[in-house]
């Protein structure tokens, strides 16, 4: 199990758009700011998912909306905060542009870490939901192997516009489901709290709630496309917080 220090922030659901729609044009620049400003007292940062609202990396191209929040990574790396990146479903592709070029940490699984000697279970959290069949075979072509190969072969714009429209698509007909059924997220954490883990972080559910338990807690850690939520440990304490500028 990883060692990391506290202070540590945790971050999720951001769906920053390679190809913004009116109204989306501060969703960058406001996490940009939020990345600044822990950059004071960060030890460790955790992505938990879907920081993007599309992740992909092609032979000779990454996305270059996302230049100005891996410029802010690149910058917390060189003050030696630890970045650990890990996939949601909506930029379950990460490469190693990020790992060599931003120099993250990533992991397209979820981890389990110790954080100041406390026990963290961190997930994005897609597919707990056993109930949600259609997803979960989405979820596994879109994590398919051949799928990322023959993505590739896709020209970067057609390939980020295409993207674009399904999860335009996705939000209209979907909403946001997860919210309604809690008890899969929160059934799955009770496991992993009862086995050991102090807490379980995970986003993806796009609601931000502390579930208590006796060892410690679950943190559903929110969005940020309204709410600028996210969570931090720190003096042996994890808590939900909201980005007020």
């Amino acid at each position: 199990m990883n060692k990391y220090h506290s202070p540590a922030y945790f971050l999720s659901d951001c769906h920053l758009p390679l190809i913004p729609r009116p109204g989306q044009e501060e969703w960058t620049p406001t996490v940009v700011r939020f990345l600044r400003k822990i950059a004071s007292d960060a030890r460790t940062l955790f992505i938990v998912g879907d920081l993007f609202d599309f992740w992909f990396e092609w032979r000779y191209s990454v996305p270059s909306a996302a230049f100005p929040i891996l410029t802010e990574l690149s910058n917390l790396r060189k003050k030696n905060i630890d970045i650990i990146y890990i996939a949601g479903n909506h930029d379950g592709h990460l490469g190693n542009f990020l790992k060599n070029e931003v120099d993250l940490t990533i992991s397209r699984e979820p981890i389990d870490v110790e954080i100041d000697s406390r026990k963290f279970h961190i997930i994005h959290g897609d597919g707990i939901a056993k109930s949600d069949h259609g997803y979960r075979i989405l979820r596994g072509l879109v994590r398919w192997k051949m799928t990322e190969k023959i993505y590739k072969l896709v020209h970067p714009d057609l390939g980020i516009w295409f993207a674009r429209c399904i999860s335009k698509h996705s939000r209209i007909t979907g909403g946001n489901p997860k919210a309604g059924r809690l008890e899969y997220y929160t059934n799955y954490a009770d496991r992993k709290l009862d086995s050991g883990f102090n807490f379980v972080v995970m986003g993806h559910i796009h609601e931000a709630k502390m579930f208590p338990h006796h060892n410690g807690g679950f943190f559903s850690i929110g969005e940020w496309m309204k709410k600028h939520s996210y969570g931090v440990f720190k003096e042996d304490e994890m808590e939900l917080e909201f980005f007020e500028e």
